[in-house]
C-alpha cells in the first residue's frame, strides 16, 4: 500500500472525479499560474484508465504515434485477438503482432510484457500495492516500458496523486507557456513546485495546454 507520507497528502481523500475539484482548488489558491488556468479555461474534466495490462498495452501503443492512431491501432489488435489480455497477447506472437500492425519495436514491448504477466513474473494488480517509486520501478523493468509510460499508468488507472510524466511534451510546452522568459527544463522535468499534488497540477498544466491549442475548454 501506498506509505504513510502518500495519506497525509490525502486530505481530500483518493484522487477521483468527486475529489479532484477540491485539490484543484486547493493548488489554485496556493499557485497563481495555476488560478489562472482555471480562471480561463475551467476545470478539466476527471479523465482515468481501467487498471490493468489493457491499459498498459495501449500506452505502449501511444508511444510516438498520436493518440488517435494509437485508438484505431488498439482497436483493431484488441478485435483481431478478442481483446487485449495477456494470454491473447502473448499467444500472438511477435510476428502476430506484427501482421495486425505494430512495429517491430512494439510488438516486442507488448510480447514481452504479456509473457511477464504469463509466466507470473509481472502482477499488474500488485502494483497498486506498491509505493509509487517501487511500481515505477516495476514497470520500467519492462521493455518499453521507461519512467514516462510508467507515470501514466500511475496517474490514470492508478490516480496517484504526486505523480509526474518526466519527458512529456505537452507539459513541458504548456509549463513553458505558463512562465513565459523562465527557464523552466527541471520544473517540466519533474513538476517539484506542485508536490506533494503533481498529478493533479498536470492535469491542469495539460488542460491549458490544450485549450490554448485549440481555443475550446
Amino acid at each position: 500500500m501506498p506509505d504513510a507520507r502518500q495519506y497525509l497528502a490525502l486530505p481530500f481523500g483518493a484522487l477521483d472525479a468527486r475529489s479532484f475539484p477540491r485539490y484543484a482548488t486547493a493548488l489554485t489558491a496556493q499557485f497563481p499560474e495555476l488560478d489562472a488556468v482555471v480562471r480561463r479555461w475551467g476545470l478539466p474534466a476527471f479523465w482515468r484508465r481501467s487498471a490493468g495490462i489493457e491499459s498498459l498495452f495501449r500506452i505502449i501503443l501511444e508511444q510516438q504515434i498520436s493518440f488517435l492512431a494509437a485508438r484505431s491501432l488498439a482497436r483493431r489488435v484488441s478485435g483481431s485477438l478478442g481483446g487485449l489480455t495477456a494470454r491473447r497477447v502473448y499467444g500472438a506472437g511477435q510476428d502476430g503482432l506484427r501482421s495486425l500492425g505494430l512495429s517491430r519495436q512494439k510488438a516486442r514491448y507488448c510480447h514481452e510484457l504479456a509473457r511477464a504477466v504469463v509466466e507470473r513474473r509481472l502482477s499488474i494488480a500488485g502494483l497498486a500495492r506498491m509505493s509509487d517509486e517501487d511500481a515505477i520501478k516495476v514497470l520500467c523493468m519492462q521493455p518499453g516500458i521507461g519512467p514516462w509510460s510508467a507515470a501514466i499508468y500511475l496517474m490514470s488507472a492508478l490516480k496517484r496523486i504526486d505523480v509526474w510524466a518526466p519527458g512529456d511534451l505537452a507539459l513541458h510546452r504548456g509549463v513553458e507557456d505558463l512562465f513565459p522568459g523562465d527557464d523552466v527544463s527541471a520544473l517540466a522535468q519533474t513538476g517539484d513546485r506542485w508536490h506533494p499534488w503533481r498529478a493533479v497540477a498536470a492535469r491542469l498544466v495539460w488542460h491549458h495546454y490544450r485549450c490554448s491549442l485549440t481555443g475550446v475548454r
